[in-house]
């Protein structure tokens, strides 16, 4: 997947979501297709896997067409966003392994980040903590939805999370609306490193 397009988790319901929104039609029409999907999912080859994220531990996305590999980690923040209207934003820190190309994105559902944004080659600078360390500054591009981020040197992110033992946050500034603040569990994220080494993405 090109980086900064959205992610493998993104992509498989992004779509479904907003014909849901837009037409009624469309929406019966979402309804069927995506309950054929569910069921054809049954018989597709195991290469094929999604595992759902806990408390503790990371989602896994996983794909192998035959032709290449893929894999994407996600993690839901331990705390909501909420919109002018009241309504939760749903935080989520996602790294994935695609063509050998390692992305970290932190991105806001269903409302997006709408991160501030300065037109040049780095886009902004995301602070981030790890447990009670010091703040440090990573440089991103923004999502091209304005969904939310990706670094520009994932590695050195993921690194510093690894380092860690609890929690690690960022602080995202926003365009539209209140400044994101998004604190995640570290779990289970150490058990992917070899994983993540195989398919030539090492996370630190």
């Amino acid at each position: 997947m090109t980086t900064g397009s959205g992610s493998l988790f993104k992509s498989r319901f992004d779509g479904y979501s907003q014909g849901m929104k837009r037409n009624p039609l469309v929406r019966i029409t979402s309804l069927l297709v995506f309950t054929l999907c569910i069921s054809s999912s049954y018989s597709a080859p195991a290469a094929d896997s999604y595992v759902e994220t806990t408390d503790y531990s990371w989602g896994v996305i996983s794909n192998n067409d035959g032709f290449d590999k893929t894999l994407a980690i996600y993690k839901e923040a331990d705390n909501l966003g909420i919109t002018d209207y009241g309504d939760d934003i749903t935080y989520t820190a996602e790294i994935q392994c695609t063509k050998k190309k390692l992305t970290f994105m932190v991105y806001g559902d269903p409302i997006g980040i709408y991160p501030v944004t300065s037109y040049t080659s780095t886009d902004g600078y995301a602070s981030a903590k790890i447990d009670n360390g010091r703040i440090v500054k990573y440089p991103y591009i923004s999502l091209k939805d304005s969904s939310g981020i990706f670094f520009k040197s994932p590695k050195i992110v993921t690194s510093a999370i690894l380092k860690g033992r609890d929690t690690f946050s960022f602080k995202i500034l926003s365009s539209v609306q209140e400044n994101t603040v998004a604190n995640f569990s570290i779990g289970d994220i150490s058990s992917y490193v070899s994983k993540f080494k195989s398919l030539g993405c090492p996370l630190k």
